[in-house]
Protein backbone atom coordinates (compact mmCIF):
# COMPACT_ATOMS: atom_id res chain seq x y z
CA UNK A 1 0.00 0.00 0.00
CA UNK A 2 2.67 2.94 0.46
CA UNK A 3 3.88 2.09 -3.05
CA UNK A 4 0.23 2.55 -4.37
CA UNK A 5 0.37 5.89 -2.21
CA UNK A 6 3.86 7.08 -3.43
CA UNK A 7 2.03 6.44 -7.24
CA UNK A 8 -0.63 8.65 -6.65
CA UNK A 9 0.77 11.20 -4.95
CA UNK A 10 3.33 11.29 -7.93
CA UNK A 11 0.76 11.61 -10.53
CA UNK A 12 -0.71 14.46 -7.95
CA UNK A 13 2.44 16.07 -8.15
CA UNK A 14 2.65 15.99 -12.28
CA UNK A 15 -0.75 17.17 -12.68
CA UNK A 16 -0.49 20.26 -10.28
CA UNK A 17 3.31 20.56 -12.23
CA UNK A 18 1.28 20.42 -15.57
CA UNK A 19 -1.51 22.94 -14.47
CA UNK A 20 0.71 25.39 -13.34
CA UNK A 21 2.85 25.62 -16.28
CA UNK A 22 0.02 25.87 -18.29
CA UNK A 23 -1.39 28.50 -16.46
CA UNK A 24 2.20 30.28 -16.62
CA UNK A 25 2.09 30.08 -20.09
CA UNK A 26 -1.27 31.55 -20.10
CA UNK A 27 -0.04 34.38 -18.25
CA UNK A 28 3.21 34.94 -20.48
CA UNK A 29 0.52 34.81 -23.80
CA UNK A 30 -1.48 37.62 -21.82
CA UNK A 31 1.27 39.80 -21.33
CA UNK A 32 3.17 39.22 -24.62
CA UNK A 33 -0.15 40.52 -26.15
CA UNK A 34 -0.78 43.38 -23.93
CA UNK A 35 2.89 44.07 -24.65
CA UNK A 36 2.59 43.72 -28.76
CA UNK A 37 0.36 46.77 -28.24
CA UNK A 38 2.99 48.88 -27.02
CA UNK A 39 5.93 47.85 -29.34
CA UNK A 40 5.54 49.87 -32.36
CA UNK A 41 5.97 52.93 -31.90
CA UNK A 42 3.36 55.61 -31.97
CA UNK A 43 4.27 59.58 -32.81
CA UNK A 44 3.70 61.05 -30.05
CA UNK A 45 2.40 58.85 -28.22
CA UNK A 46 5.51 58.60 -25.51
CA UNK A 47 5.10 62.64 -24.82
CA UNK A 48 1.41 61.97 -24.69
CA UNK A 49 1.45 59.24 -21.86
CA UNK A 50 4.66 61.39 -20.00
CA UNK A 51 1.91 63.76 -19.34
CA UNK A 52 -0.94 61.65 -17.95
CA UNK A 53 -1.56 60.16 -14.55
CA UNK A 54 -2.75 56.64 -14.39
CA UNK A 55 -6.18 57.05 -12.75
CA UNK A 56 -5.80 53.98 -10.48
CA UNK A 57 -3.48 55.53 -8.39
CA UNK A 58 -2.94 58.89 -9.57
CA UNK A 59 0.99 58.71 -8.80
CA UNK A 60 2.43 57.45 -11.79
CA UNK A 61 2.41 58.66 -15.56
CA UNK A 62 0.65 56.13 -18.13
CA UNK A 63 4.45 55.55 -19.77
CA UNK A 64 5.61 54.16 -16.78
CA UNK A 65 2.71 52.82 -14.97
CA UNK A 66 1.53 48.69 -15.27
CA UNK A 67 -2.12 48.41 -14.22
CA UNK A 68 -5.26 47.52 -16.40
CA UNK A 69 -6.52 50.87 -16.49
CA UNK A 70 -3.50 52.72 -17.53
CA UNK A 71 -2.86 49.88 -19.93
CA UNK A 72 -6.17 50.49 -21.70
CA UNK A 73 -5.93 54.31 -21.71
CA UNK A 74 -2.18 53.84 -23.25
CA UNK A 75 -3.83 51.49 -26.05
CA UNK A 76 -6.72 54.42 -26.44
CA UNK A 77 -4.62 56.90 -26.86
CA UNK A 78 -2.39 55.33 -29.46
CA UNK A 79 -5.92 53.87 -31.57
CA UNK A 80 -6.42 57.75 -32.02
CA UNK A 81 -3.23 59.13 -32.50
CA UNK A 82 -2.85 56.29 -35.30
CA UNK A 83 -6.14 57.61 -36.26
CA UNK A 84 -5.16 61.33 -36.61
CA UNK A 85 -6.87 62.59 -33.68
CA UNK A 86 -4.18 65.15 -32.14
CA UNK A 87 -2.39 64.95 -28.78
CA UNK A 88 -3.57 68.05 -27.65
CA UNK A 89 -7.59 66.46 -28.51
CA UNK A 90 -7.08 63.74 -26.81
CA UNK A 91 -5.71 64.81 -23.38
CA UNK A 92 -8.76 67.38 -23.52
CA UNK A 93 -10.79 64.52 -23.46
CA UNK A 94 -9.20 62.47 -20.84
CA UNK A 95 -8.72 65.82 -18.89
CA UNK A 96 -12.85 65.90 -19.60
CA UNK A 97 -13.56 62.54 -18.23
CA UNK A 98 -11.30 62.15 -15.51
CA UNK A 99 -10.71 65.99 -14.31
CA UNK A 100 -7.57 68.10 -14.04
CA UNK A 101 -6.18 65.60 -11.94
CA UNK A 102 -5.11 63.41 -14.54
CA UNK A 103 -2.39 65.33 -15.61
CA UNK A 104 0.86 65.20 -14.47
CA UNK A 105 1.69 69.08 -14.38
CA UNK A 106 -1.65 71.04 -14.37
CA UNK A 107 -2.13 74.51 -15.69
CA UNK A 108 -0.63 77.19 -13.66
CA UNK A 109 1.75 74.41 -11.79
CA UNK A 110 4.92 76.61 -10.63
CA UNK A 111 6.96 73.62 -11.65
CA UNK A 112 7.73 74.81 -15.18
CA UNK A 113 8.73 77.99 -13.83
CA UNK A 114 10.81 76.51 -11.14
CA UNK A 115 12.41 74.26 -14.50
CA UNK A 116 13.19 78.09 -16.14
CA UNK A 117 14.91 79.12 -13.35
CA UNK A 118 16.53 76.66 -12.54
CA UNK A 119 18.15 76.77 -15.70
CA UNK A 120 19.54 80.47 -15.68
CA UNK A 121 20.96 79.96 -12.26
CA UNK A 122 23.07 77.29 -13.33
CA UNK A 123 23.95 79.14 -16.41
CA UNK A 124 24.68 82.04 -14.10
CA UNK A 125 26.72 79.60 -12.09
CA UNK A 126 28.67 78.50 -15.03
CA UNK A 127 29.52 81.87 -16.22
CA UNK A 128 30.60 83.23 -12.39
CA UNK A 129 32.87 79.55 -12.62
CA UNK A 130 34.33 80.62 -15.84
CA UNK A 131 34.93 84.45 -14.50
CA UNK A 132 36.66 82.62 -11.64
CA UNK A 133 39.24 80.37 -13.28
CA UNK A 134 40.32 83.14 -16.11
CA UNK A 135 40.95 85.88 -12.90
CA UNK A 136 42.75 83.02 -10.89
CA UNK A 137 44.75 82.37 -13.90
CA UNK A 138 45.20 85.55 -15.26
CA UNK A 139 46.43 86.70 -11.02
CA UNK A 140 49.37 83.34 -11.10
CA UNK A 141 50.45 84.54 -14.96
CA UNK A 142 50.70 87.83 -12.92
CA UNK A 143 52.79 86.55 -9.62
CA UNK A 144 54.99 84.39 -11.45
CA UNK A 145 55.85 86.79 -14.03
CA UNK A 146 56.01 89.37 -10.68
CA UNK A 147 58.72 86.49 -9.27
CA UNK A 148 61.06 86.70 -12.59
CA UNK A 149 61.44 90.09 -12.03
CA UNK A 150 62.26 89.70 -8.58
CA UNK A 151 65.01 87.51 -9.83
CA UNK A 152 66.10 89.52 -12.54
CA UNK A 153 66.24 92.31 -10.25
CA UNK A 154 67.89 90.51 -7.52
CA UNK A 155 71.09 89.65 -9.52
CA UNK A 156 70.72 86.02 -9.67
CA UNK A 157 72.50 84.22 -11.52
CA UNK A 158 70.70 81.79 -14.27
CA UNK A 159 71.06 78.36 -13.53
CA UNK A 160 74.46 76.02 -14.35
CA UNK A 161 73.99 74.14 -17.50
CA UNK A 162 75.02 70.34 -16.79
CA UNK A 163 75.73 67.57 -18.73
CA UNK A 164 71.81 66.14 -18.43
CA UNK A 165 70.92 69.22 -19.89
CA UNK A 166 73.30 69.28 -23.18
CA UNK A 167 72.20 65.27 -23.59
CA UNK A 168 68.30 66.28 -23.58
CA UNK A 169 69.30 69.38 -26.24
CA UNK A 170 70.98 66.85 -28.30
CA UNK A 171 68.08 63.99 -28.36
CA UNK A 172 65.41 66.21 -28.92
CA UNK A 173 67.89 67.60 -32.20
CA UNK A 174 68.17 64.18 -33.46
CA UNK A 175 64.44 63.92 -33.28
Amino acid sequence: MPIGRAISAGAILALALAATSAFAAADEEHESAAQSDFSAPVEGAAALEGRILGPCCWTQTLDIHGSPISNDLRRELRRRLLAGESADAIQADFVRRYGERILAVPPGNPLKDVGVLLSLAFGAAGIGAGAMLLRWRRRAQADQANRLDEDAGAGKKPRKRDAYDDQIDSELEKL
